[in-house]
């Protein structure tokens, strides 16, 4: 009996040491993993994921591609599938915290001391009730892309005698067209001379509505109001009617895509020939290229016009990187760790200054263009570091692209801050309507029909 009481004392602290030496790795779901048909990207990944897992054995990075949807995200929540961390817009953050789908990290950022290096637009935008629910990855403003050969072959732009297209005069002051006005008066003389359309104006997938915002802040329009502790929708007043007039000008005139239904990736395949201006965000402009197989060289990005000659906003959003509420505290911790092996944190480190240039050298082999990021931190040494990340590695001439990045600081206005995709999704109905019959369309009563469909949803979401 002695021997079997020794055997089985002996296999029990056997179990017992097996156990304690096997401790489990704690896993790190990141949402914002590379689809696997990206195979230089989903590479550049797996080097970051070894250097990290390498560094801190406890943890355990495991990709899952997620890309957000609002139709997909409660799903995922009520699954168990939505990742640790993801991407989403700028105007979803509020609607996430709402529904309980994403938790604070407040604590952990200021533990690290990143909530005072955060750009404050951006750092607003994920704040609620005093909490940071999530880090900021970039920032874009929608600005208005032109075709500077379409322009030069029409006579709107003079050329230099290396064949580009000269945007100033000998005073510095613009020869493209900062007005909407001025839009409508290049579109018409393009169209008198060829079969290219003036500009493409988005009107579905929400890409319309949203457009269409910057479009009405331009010409002076205030589109929510707070009002006694209430928002009170603002769509139908006289300066957004004086932006959808011009729109139905424009249609009527035949200076548009023929056609009710237009969404924003088709920018990108016509701004070759189909059209001469597209309104875009800063962030995708490489897809003229990599998607559109048109000349970069043959494109400036310029500011927002003016509708009003007093108002020139640009739309500003971004991507934040936002939390499960699934996620806890330890795995906060790792993904924050995480972020500086990929180059997204605020600290300048050996480790993210490698990142940085990984991620350049992985664009340059997928012959991407490399344009400059807004940065979303701004502490000195930084910004210091993405300037001589910009000197290196950008690839566009930045004369035809410096008006834009020197005003956008100063010219960017937010996003609508409540049921923002509710709202461009009413106006993509307006704008439909009229793209459909210019001649007989009611511009103030169809966005007097969306202003009465935003009032019922903020009523009932946001005003309780």
């Amino acid at each position: 009996m002695k021997k079997i009481y020794l055997v089985l004392t002996f296999l029990f602290l056997s179990l017992v040491l097996m156990s304690c030496g096997k401790s489990e790795k704690i896993k790190l779901v990141i949402g914002f993993w590379p689809e696997n048909t990206e195979t230089k990207d989903v590479a550049m990944y797996e080097n970051w994921k070894a250097k990290f897992e390498s560094d801190y054995p406890e943890y355990e990075i495991v990709g899952d591609h997620y890309a957000y949807n609002t139709t997909t995200v409660g799903s995922k929540y009520i699954t168990g599938t939505l990742p640790h961390v993801f991407e989403t817009w700028f105007t979803e953050p509020g609607k996430l915290v709402q529904n309980g789908y994403i938790r604070s990290i407040d604590e952990q950022l200021k533990e690290l001391g990143w909530d005072q290096y955060m750009d404050e637009s951006m750092k607003e935008s994920i704040t609620f009730d005093g909490k940071i629910y999530g880090i900021p990855r970039d920032g874009y403003g929608l600005g208005l892309l032109i075709n500077t050969k379409t322009f030069v072959d029409n006579g709107l732009l003079d050329e230099d005698e290396n064949h580009k297209a000269i945007l100033y005069d000998e005073d510095g002051k613009p020869l493209y067209p900062t007005t909407f006005e001025e839009i409508y008066e290049a579109s018409v003389i393009i169209a008198e001379n060829t079969e290219t359309k003036g500009i493409l104006i988005c009107s579905a997938n929400k890409n319309g509505g949203w457009q269409f915002s910057n479009m009405a802040w331009n010409y002076g329009a205030e589109l929510e109001i707070i009002e006694g502790g209430k928002v009170r929708a603002n769509l139908a007043s006289d300066e957004a009617v004086s932006a959808l007039e011009w729109i139905r000008k424009m249609k009527q005139e035949d200076l548009l895509l023929n056609k009710p239904t237009v969404v924003y990736d088709e920018w990108y395949n016509a701004i070759e020939e189909k059209v001469a201006m597209a309104i875009v965000g800063s962030d995708v402009l490489q897809l003229a290229q990599t998607q559109g197989n048109v000349n970069m060289d043959d494109l400036a990005f310029l500011p927002m016009p003016t509708g009003d000659g007093t108002h020139h906003y640009s739309l500003y959003g971004g991507t934040p990187f936002v939390f499960s509420s699934e996620a806890t505290d330890e795995e906060v911790i790792g993904i924050l760790k995480f972020f500086e092996y990929i180059g997204r944190g605020p600290q300048i480190t050996e480790i993210s200054k490698d990142a940085m240039k990984i991620g350049n050298e992985t664009a340059k082999a997928k012959n991407q263009p490399i344009l400059p990021v807004i940065s979303p931190w701004t502490n000195e040494e930084y910004v210091n570091y993405r300037k001589e990340m910009d000197n290196e590695y950008i690839t566009i001439d930045m004369y035809y692209y410096q008006d834009f990045y020197s005003s956008i600081k100063n010219n960017k206005h937010p996003e609508v801050p409540y049921g923002a995709q509710e709202m461009y999704e009413y106006l993509d109905t307006a704008i439909q309507a009229v793209l459909t019959n210019p001649d007989t369309a009611n511009c103030k009563n169809l966005l007097v029909t969306a202003n009465t469909k935003l009032q019922t949803y903020l009523d009932e979401h946001v005003n309780k």
